[in-house]
């Protein structure tokens, strides 16, 4: 399977194709401003490239913590923010039907005891 039909890049290739757009569109609307268009972009990619990192490095640690830990951490995660009023129920479940496609049968049905679980938090 090639890198792009992989489904697990489907994040990394949709943001390729944003930032494709964008730049396309910010170079037809505003050619006189192309230095700080690109300075913009520039800052943009290296915001993403560092996010996809922290993704990587995130996906490292919970290979070698396990499944047990990533899920304490999501439910600490949402504990904390449901405090602070930042994390709503319908955004859990938008998550969850985000996620849902990308996962198989066993893990979808863990992903919804999980939901279960942070729905009534």
């Amino acid at each position: 399977m090639s890198y792009e039909q992989d489904p697990r890049n489907i994040f990394v290739n949709q943001r390729q194709e944003y930032s494709e757009k964008q730049q396309t569109v910010k170079e037809q609307s505003a050619p006189s401003n192309q230095q700080q268009s690109n300075s913009s972009q520039t800052t943009q990619q290296d915001e993403y490239v560092k996010r996809v990192e922290e993704m990587k490095r995130l996906a490292a640690k919970y290979e070698r913590e396990g499944e047990g830990q990533l899920v304490k951490d999501i439910v600490n995660n949402v504990i904390e923010q449901k405090a602070r009023g930042q994390l709503s129920n319908e955004q859990l479940i938008a998550f969850a039907k985000r996620v849902s496609p990308l996962l198989n049968a066993e893990q979808r049905g863990r992903l919804e005891g999980l939901l279960e679980q942070l729905l009534k938090l």
